[in-house]
């Protein structure tokens, strides 16, 4: 892989992160406030809209946005021309029948006008669809200045609503208007862009029935994701009261903005494969995903030995004490993070295995559920955390395998071991000896501080020493 590949690889995964960043760290802040300053129905309520939309959003995504990234955009344009209007005109009506359950379950829940959730599921859905497009095309620096201020505009929705007799109508009718306006953006940009490679040849080809075997894997899969991400939650709210439920979930929640820096890396991967010379891809594939696993352990290996080492201070600052119950179920939450370092599934998606990732997708879930019951009458609600865990290791060791077999290399040509083992040491080293000292000369929220700090500069160092590997030798 050339220098210039190299480059580009870093610096598409860093804009497709920092484009999804600034909406993420909105949500974050909205998250904190409002768990602070909400009533505890309140809250579940607005919690309950979230996680509904995101859960049927991705059923009128089906994947959609995921696949488009696969492909070069002057084969997107063809691919979206060759689209006949009846098939539009079906997928209209699945999203209009997708946005009226989604309505119907807030109206009694958020009491709001029909049509505002009914609105807000179509714009928001759409808005996702097409932010993937303008990925494809490359449109970083209008996407990044788009999403700052839709964020910027998100947090002063959400201000305005708390300061003003907070009604979660006035709120979601305030955000429709903001999602609404980024779409309308997105859809004037998405269709000047369409227009400009119009006319230009595509330099790959494939056949149709392989794009929609690939679709149909890729939509099955982007939901069992969601329902991954939001079962055990759900699960919980039903059965366990709502004080409990509230405990999980803020011990449970997935860690900011880590899964989009893990997606921007896999679809930095794909958009880079997708102009690769053919004779030049296997190898161009397994320099890539060892590049991208060494640049992601700089970021989630540190991350993750903080979030461990500090973790009681961490969510009493975060959440304040009232939360203390969820600090064990949070520790075993973030054992999952070290296997966040690779994305397992970019390989076999270009190579349209969507068969082996829906079998692996399938297979996480049904693990995770059959473990939760025995694992929460041991453990309690760690237990239903360790499921959850246990599951995503054996789903990262199937593609492991499957993608060596696809490739017909062993499964530790596909990974960076030895340059994990070696980071995993000496960033555990520095961090435990940074909490034993500050622990036994201060206290307080300083040795949270000092922790914190010590990170950020673990992973500046780190990066950038890959940075200089990268520019000077390549990758080994």
């Amino acid at each position: 892989m050339s220098k210039a590949g190299n480059n580009a690889l870093f610096s598409n995964s860093f804009l497709i992160f920092i484009t999804r960043f600034f909406p993420s760290l909105a949500n974050l802040l909205v998250m904190i406030w409002y768990s602070k300053h909400l009533l505890p129905a309140v809250y579940g309520a607005y919690q309950n809209f979230w996680i509904q939309l995101y859960v049927i959003s991705s059923l009128v995504c089906l994947g959609i946005h995921v696949l488009v990234v696969t492909y070069s955009p002057a084969y997107l344009t063809k691919l979206l021309h060759s689209i006949n209007a009846g098939q539009y005109m079906r997928y209209a009506l699945w999203a209009v029948a997708l946005a009226g359950v989604f309505a119907a379950l807030q109206y009694p829940a958020v009491d709001t006008p029909f049509i505002i959730p009914f609105l807000f599921l179509l714009c928001f859905a759409l808005a996702v669809l097409l932010e993937a497009f303008l990925i494809v095309f490359r449109n970083y620096k209008p996407l990044i200045i788009i999403n700052v201020l839709y964020a910027a505009a998100f947090l002063a929705m959400h201000w305005y609503a708390l300061g003003n007799g907070f009604s979660l109508s006035t709120l979601f009718t305030g955000l429709l208007a903001i999602v609404a306006l980024r779409l309308c953006v997105y859809a004037a940009m998405a269709g000047y862009n369409a227009k400009q490679y119009k006319d230009e040849r595509a330099t790959e080809d494939h056949a149709p029935e392989k794009i929609r075997t690939l679709w149909l894997h890729l939509g099955l899969y982007d939901v069992l994701q969601v329902l991954f991400s939001y079962v055990d939650k759900f699960v919980i709210s039903l059965l366990l009261a709502a004080s409990v439920s509230a405990v999980y979930f803020n011990g449970s929640q997935n860690i900011p903005f880590l899964p989009l820096l893990i997606g921007a890396a896999g679809s930095a991967v794909l958009i880079q494969l997708s102009g690769s010379d053919k004779q030049r891809e296997h190898i161009d594939t397994l320099l890539l995903m060892n590049q991208v696993g060494r640049m992601l352990s700089c970021i989630v290996f540190p991350v993750f030995l903080f979030l461990f080492l500090f973790r009681v201070p961490f969510m009493i600052a975060v959440f304040s004490d009232k939360y203390i119950p969820a600090i064990p179920i949070f520790a075993v939450s973030i054992l999952v993070l070290p296997v966040r370092s690779y994305h397992f599934t970019t390989v076999l998606q270009r190579m349209h295995k969507g068969a082996i990732i829906n079998i692996g997708a399938i297979g996480d879930l049904v693990v995770a559920c059959v473990l939760m019951y025995p694992l929460y009458r041991w453990l309690g609600l760690p237990g239903v955390a360790l499921s959850f865990v246990i599951s995503t290791y054996l789903q990262a060791s199937f593609y492991l395998l499957y993608t060596a077999k696809a490739m017909q290399v062993s499964p530790l040509k596909l990974i960076p071991y030895a340059n994990w083992l070696i980071k995993m040491i000496v960033f555990a080293a520095i961090l435990i000896g940074i909490r034993y000292t500050a622990n036994l000369y201060f206290v307080g929220s300083i040795p949270l501080i000092l922790g914190g700090v010590v990170t950020v500069v673990l992973v500046a160092v780190s990066l950038l020493l890959e940075f200089r590997q990268y520019r000077q030798h390549g990758i080994s």
